[in-house]
């Protein structure tokens, strides 16, 4: 169901955005990303939509060897350039697939991070539930962006094609989802570092 989207990101995989290592522009965003994230040493940890992994390999390295990556994304063009740059690092694992599709297991990591991607995925209520599944009771579920909410609206609306339509939803919206899932909001940015949403699975 994710062809169109696919096509549109192989396409994008040398563009600056997707290739490029974080510059001084962005080490403030992922600083903060960072700092809501905290000790993440021997984390297990789900990234959907990860890209070429330019945050992979970070959050690959601070979970060290006892902890482990699971990133994937539905562009096969983002995914080989993810495994080349993740090529020396045994505990993260890249593939091809939109996280809808691929089977979790329940309860299996501290982490999941939709890092740039939410607004692509369509079906949204649904890829929530499959994801916090995943997550053991406590743990953390977080929407991450470079960029507030009305830029990614804007660039994803001119950007025509594939993307279009894929927009943040209101927060209202969201925290509706996530009260569904048993998820309780702890923090939320939208600024100019970015949108940073990060979400509590409660307790069971």
């Amino acid at each position: 169901m994710y062809d169109a989207k696919a096509a549109f990101f192989d396409n994008q995989v040398t563009a600056p955005w997707a290739s490029g290592e974080y510059g001084d522009k962005e080490q403030p965003k992922l600083d903060r990303l960072l700092a809501h994230l905290g000790d993440i040493t021997g984390a297990h940890i789900l990234e959907p939509g990860c890209g070429t992994g330019r945050l992979t390999h970070h959050l690959a390295q601070m979970v060290g060897p006892q902890g482990r990556l699971v990133a994937m994304d539905v562009s096969p063009g983002m995914v080989r350039a993810a495994q080349k740059r993740l090529a020396d690092t045994p505990n993260a694992m890249v593939c091809t697939a939109a996280v809808e599709d691929m089977p979790l297991g329940s309860d299996s990591f501290d982490i999941v991070l939709c890092h740039q991607v939410f607004p692509h995925i369509d079906d949204k209520p649904g890829a929530l539930r499959r994801m916090t599944s995943a997550l053991r009771p406590g743990r953390l579920f977080v929407i991450s962006h470079f960029i507030n909410s009305a830029t990614i609206n804007d660039h994803h609306r001119k950007a025509g094609s594939a993307v279009a339509e894929d927009s943040m939803p209101p927060l209202a919206d969201i925290r509706a989802m996530l009260d569904d899932v048993d998820c309780a909001i702890e923090a939320f940015h939208d600024d100019e570092l970015g949108y940073l949403l990060t979400a509590r699975l409660r307790a069971k």
